[in-house]
């Protein structure tokens, strides 16, 4: 029986294993030149790549470099030399500029001035540093007030606020952030602010927060920049809370708000003339919401009020490495449910005639804020997370995969066998297979809720693993030692390995695809599959490239759900720990090498078939869960741009494919199970 599929395209295979190896060493030698770099291709907007140049100073407005001086005398060299010393923003620059300022910069000491602002914040693409000083920007009306009391209340953080600019004029002589900002993850400090010598003193903080962005910027120096977060709502909401924040303004006045916002004085664009400094009287151009534009893309971590429990959660814990103290759970969610209730709610129609006149007398402003809305969703994948995030998700990865065997240990009777499911990966054949063909129970919750049923008909118990709390469960019961499945299945890599003990030990298995291959299917499938939980009638009316090019697309699934960076920004670190899962804790099948794969799993776990030819039956007469959908051609602007969105996930596949091949060369060669 084993011999019949053992001997298939072997030749095929290899040749197959040869070129991605090619691929593979390709594809590796591009990500390790990306260590540093944004995970996340630029978008195809043209002007992104002149934010990038001009943020790091190859570019014509923020941060650009100054140019050679043409002969000394000439128009040419007078123009050129007022030039530079109108955008001027980088060393050169500060080495013209006073005595004072140049001592200021030697010691590090706060400093302010045209394009100087700039240069005094963190890339928000860049990790967090324990020197970078936490800066939120209040702006009125968007919830800000919310994250200042999540900061200090749930976080256990000191603020140090400013409300008037004569306040931050006086710190700035002070030099407040080099002599009293200290790391909220600095232990020493942590432990005086316990014992409460670190609030009495009134002076230490860990975060500066001010309505005043360009005068806030300023307490910033060389040693200690900035990293601003900054809160967005739509320009026509602020505005209508603003004016029924003024004196003898009544609550759903809109004809009121309308001729305030009609007047000569009202005060426009508030958000584009703040970040790109324009003077009240002066009108606002297109040149001036590029400029904001470049700041906000590339300088701020984006939170929205339209949607805190996404800002809280799965932003500034992240981004910061900070998370409720130990005695306030449930903290962050309090203040959440607050601000749901008791943010004032618009008596305008959104989308409306009045919404959109406001709109448009605040036109910079309304395309700012779709622009930051997009930067949100963006960020929500690409964000880096902060390195003691990062200790604490690798402690829980070590301790989860912990319980399961490394592939070439000793086998012991006690080890159950462990299914990672990869959607659209052949896993429902791997199931029906395991079932029907070899007889064994496997775990799958058919029929709600989880129970310890088994369905005899079908070879299942009925119990769930589909989220961590269902896995939670079933590790409280101690499922793995009740000894009522053969095969655990669950698409969750690192949590579904958390269900097994000391006593039962999990031995793992999965069956990979490529990537590109896998998110057309998946795309397509969830079009149609209405009797999913993920089916997604949208999907409709969209294309697979619209899809993965939409904000807070799901990038590599397979390394984030080996490494637990389920949110945030991936590094070369992410594949290789990945990479290092797969090769101690898993035997590699590939979906287009299904026959080899279970040529594997039967000498590995010692499987058996029931019924003569069931495995061929499933495979090649009947493949469960299969669905027709337009393939995605090798070399199309689709394939490409799923290709490098996936890229650690196609790396992976890739090394999965030479672990395949190494194992069925070193542990399957010979045909010997684990003994």
């Amino acid at each position: 029986m084993i011999g019949r599929r053992h001997g298939g395209p072997r030749l095929a295979l290899a040749a197959a294993l040869a070129a991605a190896a090619v691929s593979s060493a390709s594809l590796l030698h591009r990500l390790s030149l990306e260590t540093t770099r944004d995970v996340s291709p630029p978008p195809n907007d043209p002007l992104d790549a002149a934010i990038t140049n001009a943020i790091e100073g190859r570019g014509n407005l923020h941060g650009r470099r100054l140019l050679d001086m043409p002969a000394e005398g000439t128009d040419k060299y007078r123009r050129q030399r007022q030039r530079n010393e109108r955008v001027a923003t980088t060393a050169e620059k500060y080495n013209s500029q006073s005595q004072t300022q140049q001592l200021q910069l030697q010691h590090g000491q706060a400093i302010a001035g045209p394009g100087v602002v700039i240069n005094m914040l963190r890339r928000a693409k860049d990790v967090v540093s324990e020197t970078d000083v936490p800066f939120l920007l209040e702006v009125p009306h968007t919830s800000t007030e919310t994250i200042y009391n999540i900061m200090t209340q749930c976080y256990g953080l000191v603020g140090k606020r400013f409300q008037s600019t004569e306040e931050v004029a006086t710190a700035r002589q002070r030099n407040v952030v080099d002599n009293h900002f200290v790391s909220s993850h600095d232990r020493e400090a942590e432990a005086t602010h316990r014992h409460g010598a670190f609030a009495n003193a009134g002076e230490r903080f860990h975060f500066l927060s001010t309505p005043h962005y360009q005068e806030g910027a300023g307490l910033l120096t060389l040693t200690h920049k900035g990293r601003v977060m900054l809160m967005l709502r739509h320009p026509s909401a602020i505005a209508e809370q603003v004016y029924y924040s003024r004196p003898g303004t009544q609550r759903g006045d809109i004809d009121g708000l309308i001729q305030h916002v009609n007047s000569t004085g009202y005060y426009d664009n508030w958000m584009t003339r703040m970040l790109a400094n324009v003077p009240h009287r002066e009108k606002v151009t297109e040149e001036h919401f590029r400029e904001a534009r470049m700041i906000l893309e590339n300088k701020f971590l984006i939170g929205l009020a339209s949607d805190l429990t996404e800002t809280v959660k799965r932003r500034l814990g992240l981004y910061f490495g900070w998370k409720e103290l130990p005695d306030r759970t449930g903290c962050e969610l309090e203040h959440i449910q607050k601000a749901a209730t008791t943010l004032p709610s618009s008596a305008l129609e959104e989308g409306g005639k009045e919404w959109k006149f406001i709109a448009r007398k605040n036109l910079f402003d309304a395309k700012l804020y779709a622009r930051g809305a997009a930067v949100f969703g963006m960020q929500k994948m690409r964000a880096p997370v902060h390195p003691v995030v990062r200790v604490e998700q690798k402690a829980l990865v070590d301790k989860a995969f912990g319980h399961l065997r490394n592939t070439r240990e000793e086998r012991d009777t006690s080890d159950i066998p462990f299914f990672w499911h990869i959607p659209k990966a052949s896993g429902t054949t791997v199931k029906e297979i395991a079932s029907d063909c070899y007889g064994l129970v496997r775990t799958e919750m058919l029929q709600p809720p989880s129970s310890l049923e088994v369905f005899k008909d079908k070879n299942v118990l009925n119990v769930d693993l589909s989220t961590p709390d269902a896995v939670a469960a079933a590790k409280k019961m101690r499922l793995a030692d009740k000894g009522l499945a053969d095969v655990f299945v669950s698409q969750l890599g690192l949590d579904g390995s958390r269900v097994f003990t000391s006593y039962h030990m999990g031995r793992a298995f999965t069956i990979m695809r490529h990537p590109v291959k896998l998110a057309a299917s998946l795309f397509f499938y969830r079009r149609i599959a209405t009797w999913e939980p993920t089916y997604r009638p949208e999907f409709k009316e969209m294309t697979l490239k619209e899809f993965v090019e939409k904000d807070g697309y799901y990038d590599n699934w397979m390394v984030r759900m080996l490494t637990n960076a389920k949110l945030g920004g991936l590094t070369v670190e992410h594949l290789d720990l990945a990479k290092a899962i797969l090769k101690d804790k898993f035997v590699i099948g590939i979906s287009d090498h299904m026959d080899e794969s279970f040529r594997h799993l039967e000498l590995y776990y010692g499987w058996t078939e029931k019924k003569p030819g069931c495995v061929n039956f499933h495979l090649h007469s009947a493949p469960s869960n299969k669905h027709n959908h337009p393939l995605t051609e090798r070399g199309s602007p689709e394939w490409e741009v799923i290709a490098e969105k996936n890229k650690y996930d196609m790396a992976l596949y890739y090394y999965a494919l030479e672990l395949f091949g190494d194992q069925s060369e070193k542990m399957f060669r010979e045909e010997k199970t684990v003994q």
